[in-house]
């Protein structure tokens, strides 16, 4: 395999010590520094829809126009949702990341939420597995609020560490990035606690696919345990290769392996050239059938000259809320596949 494929695969592991969750987007636990992401009052969702038109330009490049983002394909196929995540990242108020985990950006509002992805990361013949957990307590007397008015979510409270797996979870700051153009700056929201593990280094965190993860608290050093089990979501193994349609344009073609599921999540984003970062552009909710064509009007939307590689993350994952001892947990467990590739 090719040094510089090997550096950046190594990189774009190594960035995500962190990540900011915005939405069940999840953002992505393999944190990648100064990567622009959305504004949110710009996000779009498109039902049952096979156009989607951009109304901003893509990193200043171009004049918006129509672009189809899946054409030519049986009803099957079609895209249950469809969200845009970067519109126009250069003026993005809030400044998130994209990591590896397919997490995106925005705080769950519950008292308390638990993250746990299972992730494997691939370029061409090389594949490295992570294993991430994370933990937040917001404190809702504290709200946090971007310069524009909206409401990100809430700071963090310090609590006693929890544990996952009968493993106590670390102590880190969670931050943040926001700001117009220039004026971005780094905020800490307060504490998260996490473990996480890349290949064999790291913490005493093990997932495994088909079992059943531990989860264990106290509010107080002498008040009852609170403890629940979430099971893993079956894996996901996903293939991106490159076609033609009838007319000689190249296609992606997503592929992978079929589960019992209604629906899976695929990020697409890209790299961006001579940087370490990477820029999430879509959210597709599709049906897990295993197989999805990409028409070429999305591969032109996301501009050859700033972004030399693509990657597309299949998500499986599954969302709950739950209440024990008057405390509301929302947990977010899932299984996710990046793949990067050249950009064709």
């Amino acid at each position: 395999m090719p040094l510089p494929a090997v550096t950046f695969l190594l990189v774009f592991l190594k960035q995500c010590k962190t990540f900011d969750f915005c939405t069940n987007n999840y953002s992505l636990i393999f944190q990648m520094q100064n990567v622009q992401q959305t504004n949110y009052s710009m996000k779009k969702y498109f039902q049952h829809s096979l156009l989607l038109l951009f109304t901003a330009y893509f990193l200043g490049c171009g004049k918006p126009g129509p672009t189809e983002v899946v054409n030519d394909i049986p009803n099957d196929q079609e895209p249950l949702q469809i969200e845009v995540l970067a519109q126009n990242p250069e003026d993005a108020l809030y400044k998130g990341t994209y990591d590896s985990t397919g997490m995106l950006n925005q705080m769950p509002q519950a008292e308390t939420f638990l993250f746990i992805s299972k992730n494997v990361v691939s370029e061409k013949f090389l594949s490295i597995g992570y294993d991430v957990a994370q933990v937040f307590f917001f404190d809702k007397s504290h709200p946090v609020m971007l310069p524009n008015g909206r409401m990100f979510g809430f700071k963090m409270k310090k609590v006693i560490p929890p544990k996952i797996n009968s493993v106590q979870t670390k102590e880190v700051p969670q931050h943040i990035r926001f700001g117009m153009g220039a004026f971005v700056r780094d905020t800490v929201l307060g504490s998260k606690y996490m473990l996480s593990r890349t290949g064999i280094l790291g913490d005493s965190l093990s997932l495994h696919y088909n079992s059943s993860v531990k989860f264990e608290y106290r509010e107080k050093m002498m008040s009852p345990p609170i403890a629940f089990t979430v099971d893993m979501p079956e894996q996901i193994i996903g293939k991106v290769s490159v076609t033609q349609n009838n007319k000689g344009e190249k296609l992606l073609l997503l592929e992978w392996n079929k589960g019992t599921k209604d629906s899976v999540e695929i990020i697409i984003g890209g790299k961006i050239k001579n940087e370490k970062a990477a820029t999430a552009f879509f959210k597709l909710r599709v049906k897990d059938n295993g197989q999805l064509k990409i028409a070429p009007q999305l591969i032109r939307a996301i501009p050859k000259g700033q972004f030399d590689k693509l990657f597309f993350s299949f998500v499986r994952n599954a969302v709950s809320r739950r209440v024990e001892q008057s405390l509301e947990f929302f947990t977010l467990i899932q299984n996710t596949h990046s793949i990067i590739i050249d950009y064709p």
